[in-house]
C-alpha cells in the first residue's frame, strides 16, 4: 500500500502481515501494542501489530505529533473486534460499523445536481470503494453482492446506511468549518425518511452503504490476502424492495429495465 501527502515522499507499508511472534521489540514491526480508540459505545481496548519506524517516523512528521501506524491482528488481539452493527460473526478490525463503504458515481452526481457551484468531489464523502453503472442510491438497496476478480468472488453483506457526520461539508484543499454544505441541502433528499429511517436517534443525513466481507468470518480466512481491483464486476445478488429482501440469484428472462431492483446479477465496474 502506497500512502501520499503534500511535501512528502511516500510510504511504501506491505500489504501482508508481519508475523505477530511476540519476539519483535517495542518500535519493531510486529511488535504487539495496546490500542485504545473511542466508539458510539465506549472505549474498544484491544492490540494491534505495529508497522515499524519508518511508518512511525512518517506519520510522526507530516502530523507532528508522536504517531505509530498499527494494524489489526486477529491472531494477536486480545478480542476479535465485532464492529457494533455488523452481521455477527464478522471480525472487521479496528472500525466501528463495516469494513468498506461503498458508494456509486450516479449518487454523487445526484447530489451535485442540486448545487450550482462547483461540484462536490468524491473524497468529501471518504467512500472506500466507488463503483459505476447503477442508478443513484442504488447502494442503499443491496443486501449480498460478490466481486469477482480474476476467478475469485468475494462475497459483502450489508451492515446499514452511512450517515454523514460534519466532515463532508469540510474542503480537504482550503478548509472552512462554518461550512454546512453538502449536508444542509441532502436534509432535504437524504434524510432518514427519505432512505427508509423512521425513527433515528440522531437526525443524520446519508450517503453510501457499509458493508462487510465475507473473507473474514473466521480467523483462518481473514489471514489469506484477497484482491480486488479497479474494473473489477460487482454482482448484487439480494437487494431490499419494500422491506422485503429480493434474491437475484437466478437471473429472470425479459426486460426488466423499467423495475432495476428486479433485475440481476448485474455487473458493476469498481472505479478505484
Amino acid at each position: 500500500m502506497e500512502i501520499n501527502a503534500p511535501g512528502m515522499k511516500a510510504l511504501n507499508v506491505p500489504l501482508r502481515k508481519c508475523p505477530s511472534t511476540g519476539k519483535a521489540r517495542q518500535g519493531e514491526r510486529g511488535h504487539i501494542v495496546d490500542v485504545g480508540m473511542p466508539t458510539l459505545k465506549g472505549v474498544y481496548e484491544g492490540q494491534g501489530v505495529d508497522e515499524g519506524p519508518e511508518a512511525a517516523a512518517w506519520f510522526t512528521q507530516y502530523l507532528d505529533i508522536p504517531a505509530r501506524l498499527v494494524r489489526f491482528d486477529p491472531t494477536a488481539t486480545k478480542e476479535n473486534r465485532q464492529a457494533e452493527d455488523a452481521p455477527e460473526g464478522y471480525v472487521t478490525g479496528f472500525v466501528n460499523t463495516g469494513q468498506f463503504l461503498f458508494a456509486s458515481e450516479a449518487s454523487l452526481d445526484k447530489v451535485n445536481s442540486y448545487f450550482t457551484t462547483a461540484p462536490f468531489p468524491m473524497n468529501r464523502f471518504r467512500p472506500n470503494i466507488v463503483v459505476r453503472g447503477p442508478p443513484s442510491f442504488e447502494e442503499d438497496k443491496w443486501r449480498q453482492f460478490t466481486i469477482e476478480h480474476m476467478g475469485t468472488h468475494l462475497n459483502f453483506s450489508y451492515v446499514m446506511n452511512r450517515g454523514m457526520c460534519k466532515v463532508p461539508t469540510i474542503n480537504q484543499d482550503k478548509p472552512d468549518l462554518e461550512n454546512v454544505e453538502p449536508n444542509k441541502t441532502m436534509f432535504t433528499f437524504r434524510s432518514g425518511p427519505h432512505v427508509g429511517l423512521e425513527f433515528e436517534k440522531v437526525k443524520k443525513v446519508y450517503f453510501g452503504s457499509y458493508f462487510v466481507c465475507d473473507s473474514t468470518i473466521s480467523t483462518a480466512s481473514n489471514s489469506k490476502p484477497h484482491v480486488i481491483d479497479v474494473g473489477d464486476n460487482l454482482n448484487v445478488i439480494t437487494t431490499k424492495h419494500d422491506d422485503v429482501s429480493v434474491n437475484h440469484a437466478s437471473p429472470k428472462s425479459g426486460s426488466l429495465e423499467s423495475n432495476m431492483d428486479l433485475c440481476g446479477p448485474r455487473p458493476v465496474e469498481l472505479m478505484y
